[in-house]
């Protein structure tokens, strides 16, 4: 994951667990996003230890399933019978490969979790990398003009199916 500036000012005060999401749309219900735990901020209260310990016992219940579709399957549980408050982040802040997002005057985060293989990874973080260093790199009067875009990921989406828009 790559911080571009402090993302902690975006996380909702009131959530117990806020993380990152698929297609953010402020519009729906949050758990009708689609949550993706690859980036994820969780208070540390009473409540949210008894969710850790839930999720983690969900585990059977799901065998051979990822820790984020456990979390997927049982998000309802946990808002249920717990009343654990999760709140999706927006994507205008909290852009990933996965959830594409070119204004570097509002993106905090930058993350490949969702790609397959490290290489695939590492290909694609290489980009950005040097999407960022060319574009701090501009003058102001440059930025303001708001021409900048990122290079498009290739191999991580690719590689989970994903085509561009």
């Amino acid at each position: 994951m790559v911080w571009f500036r402090n993302p902690f000012q975006h996380f909702p005060v009131y959530a117990d667990m806020s993380c990152s999401s698929d297609d953010f749309k402020p519009s729906r219900a949050p758990l009708d996003n689609p949550l993706n735990t690859g980036l994820y901020y969780i208070k540390s209260t009473h409540r949210s230890v008894e969710m850790i310990k839930y999720w983690r016992a969900a585990r059977e219940r799901f065998p051979g399933q990822h820790d984020q579709a456990v979390f997927v399957n049982i998000r309802h549980e946990l808002v249920t019978k717990l009343q654990v408050r999760i709140q999706p982040l927006d994507t205008v802040y909290y852009g990933g490969i996965c959830e594409y997002h070119d204004d570097p005057e509002k993106v905090c985060t930058i993350h490949a979790d969702c790609c397959v293989g490290l290489d695939t990874k590492v290909h694609d973080l290489k980009a950005f990398a040097a999407d960022w260093k060319n574009y701090t790199s501009q003058a102001p009067e440059e930025r303001q003009k708001a021409a900048f875009k990122w290079t498009y990921p290739t191999r991580c989406r690719d590689s989970i199916g994903w085509r561009k828009p």
